[in-house]
């Protein structure tokens, strides 16, 4: 029997999700960005989960990398919990719309939230933890965003297949 076969799509996006976990939060002092660029394809894998494949198991996927996240980062609990959540919220809420819209339509809002929810858990962090509002960190996210987007939904998309 082929192991792949236990495998479905949700699977492996899971464990990409462990994956891009593990490294952002280890600190590679000599390459900051693999820190940065796994961080954002955390959140592009997330979302992804939401929009492609949700089912009520995201929330306490939200919960526990959202604490996590901040634990590990922030030393605090706050703004990754509630981005992970206000996403899901979010997306409940709009799903009727979502689902109506063309797939070029779909992966702009994709590549849309993704800069949003880093904006916002950079502004969430400001408020509640006092963290500095660093704008070369967000414009190194956004940059690093936009090299690895589209190899990221077509990585996504064969995995879906």
């Amino acid at each position: 029997m082929e192991f792949s076969k236990f495998l479905n799509s949700s699977v492996k996006l899971n464990i990409i999700l462990i994956i891009s976990f593990s490294i952002s939060v280890n600190s590679f002092i000599l390459f900051p960005n693999i820190n940065n660029a796994f961080y954002v394809l955390f959140h592009l894998t997330f979302i992804y989960l939401i929009f492609y494949h949700y089912h009520y198991y995201l929330y306490v996927v939200a919960l526990v990398y959202g604490i996590l996240f901040d634990v590990l980062l922030l030393n605090n609990i706050g703004s990754h919990l509630i981005t992970f959540l206000s996403l899901l919220i979010l997306f409940v809420l709009l799903k009727k719309y979502l689902i109506r819209l063309s797939s070029y339509q779909i992966i702009f809002i994709y590549f849309i939230t993704l800069i949003v929810l880093l904006l916002f858990e950079q502004f969430l962090a400001n408020l509640i933890n006092d963290y500095k509002f660093n704008v070369f960190l967000f414009l190194n996210f956004f940059l690093i965003s936009l090299i690895i987007f589209i190899p990221t939904v077509f990585l996504f998309n064969k995995l879906d297949k």
